[in-house]
């Protein structure tokens, strides 16, 4: 498991769409901000749903621990535990 500290914040997207609803970023505060000025943090839930376990966490300081997908051109962490930092 790998670790992401940052703010975590939220874009909605596919607006005017069934499908319409929020996709959850982190902006890095680590070692990650050297390569990456935002993370997609992959959600739980369906495209229009809010996820429950990030939502309660936005525009906050937060630790995510999971996943890391990284490839030459994209980011994307598969959380598997959020924490709020202070």
């Amino acid at each position: 498991m790998n670790v992401i500290r940052g703010t975590l914040f939220a874009i909605i997207k596919g607006k005017g769409t069934r499908s319409e609803g929020p996709e959850y970023y982190i902006k890095p505060l680590d070692d990650y901000k050297k390569r990456w000025s935002e993370i997609l943090v992959r959600k739980r839930t369906h495209l229009w749903e809010n996820d429950p376990e990030l939502n309660k966490f936005l525009n906050k300081k937060v630790l995510i621990i999971g996943e890391i997908i990284e490839t030459k051109n994209t980011i994307t962490v598969d959380y598997s535990k959020v924490k709020e930092l202070e």
